[in-house]
């Protein structure tokens, strides 16, 4: 099995996947840290014991992540952390490149560019076929972390997100020069720049881009990020560049506490401070944009996906969060700028049009039905008719066609 994740509504409450004996499976794949790939997989221990195979940091960031989300959402949930660490426990950790015999089954791990740990996972199936999954993967080399490298030549099939299936990012250059501007304006203006930013990945990004272009701006972190940075720097080696990253953090200002975050929103001097939750759910980010917008110089940047109803949407749309008592449209300069950690649509077809002479089939899967088909749209006029693609619904079975 690759990847058992938990989902969750427009009212946030979460949605678990179809359910899976744990007898049933031989082995489990995680990609990534993200719940959508891992928050279920917990269940898998209440009454079972399946092997598992993932990186170190994917496994010791899911666990800061599963405790936050039980935290928050334990009336949900029927695991707690002891099946969470019952998994860890029964966990074989691998390297990139590592190969690793299950049984009749091959198995790697390659870096997916994503998150920190994150993997492309290629398998090897007894009856000869190359199935490649991407889980959620970044093609280009970040600040942070290189593009997603997969040295495998042959892949029979294919399975991609399609998160951005239907549309391409702005050049990542030209993204990160408007994160710079708005930082430069507003400091030299007098004002605080607030950035709502994902506690994993995200925060680590744009840190460093500030940091390292603009190393004479005062740099604070809150909330989460705290923590998952602390991993970020024990498993460093994951890292595009270590020695930058360690020097970047050694300088940087780590918010310990609600009096340091009260004398921060009080004085409103000119700095950058990041924090959770990227989409304003709630976390440091809410209590200071409550703070701060109110300023006309200072600047709110949103470096994160905005889910169609979350805060951070709903405040690019009107300016304003009623239901936090943000009643009057901010004053503060609002920026949203596209600094995505997964791959956009011709990346895809980019990376898929590296097999073209052996894969057969093509499953689109972790994408809008919208974009989800426009992939499929552009690798069919680039891949032609003779690989199958599909885009299944939960609990479609699928043949291929080795």
């Amino acid at each position: 099995m690759l990847d058992y994740g938990v989902g969750f509504d427009q009212n946030d409450v979460p949605q678990l996947p179809l359910h899976v004996k744990p007898a049933d499976i031989l082995f489990l794949v995680v990609s990534h840290a993200h719940l959508d790939h891992v928050g279920a997989a917990p269940y898998l221990f209440v009454t079972g014991n399946p092997r598992v195979y993932t990186t170190k940091p994917t496994l010791d960031i899911a666990r800061l992540l599963t405790l936050d989300f039980l935290k928050l959402n334990a009336y949900y949930i029927d695991y707690d952390i002891r099946e969470f660490d019952r998994m860890y426990r029964n966990t074989k950790f691998l390297d990139y490149g590592e190969k690793e015999q299950v049984e009749d089954f091959n198995l790697q791990l390659f870096n997916a560019g994503h998150i920190l740990g994150s993997s492309v996972v290629y398998i090897e199936l007894p009856n000869g076929e190359k199935v490649l999954y991407t889980g959620d993967f970044n093609t280009i080399q970040t600040w942070t972390l290189s593009g997603a490298d997969v040295p495998v030549t042959e892949v029979t099939t294919l399975i991609t997100e399609s998160t951005y299936g239907g549309r391409n990012h702005p050049p990542r250059h030209s993204a990160e020069k408007k994160l710079l501007e708005v930082v430069e304006e507003t400091i030299d203006s007098g004002g605080t720049v607030l950035i709502p930013a994902f506690s994993v990945g995200r925060t680590q990004e744009v840190v460093t881009i500030i940091s390292t272009q603009a190393p004479y701006v005062d740099v604070y972190i809150d909330g989460l990020s705290r923590d998952v940075t602390e991993l970020y720097l024990k498993h460093r080696k994951f890292l595009r560049d270590p020695q930058l990253f360690q020097k970047v953090f050694e300088n940087v200002n780590v918010v310990m506490d609600a009096s340091i975050r009260r004398a921060l929103v009080k004085k409103q001097k000119p700095c950058v401070i990041v924090a959770p939750a990227g989409m304003l759910k709630g976390g440091p980010s809410l209590y200071y944009l409550k703070h701060l917008g109110s300023n006309p110089k200072n600047s709110i940047v949103l470096v994160s996906y905005q889910a169609v109803n979350s805060n951070g949407h709903r405040l690019l749309e009107t300016g304003v969060l009623e239901e936090h008592d943000i009643t009057q449209p901010l004053k503060a300069r609002l920026v949203w700028i596209d600094l995505s950690s997964h791959a956009g649509r011709d990346d895809i077809v980019k990376f898929a049009s590296r097999f073209k002479g052996s894969i057969k089939d093509i499953i689109i899967v972790h994408g809008s039905p919208e974009d989800a088909k426009e992939l499929s749209l552009k690798l069919r006029e680039v891949l032609g008719e003779d690989v199958e693609i599909h885009i299944p619904a939960n609990g479609d079975t699928i043949t291929t066609h080795l």
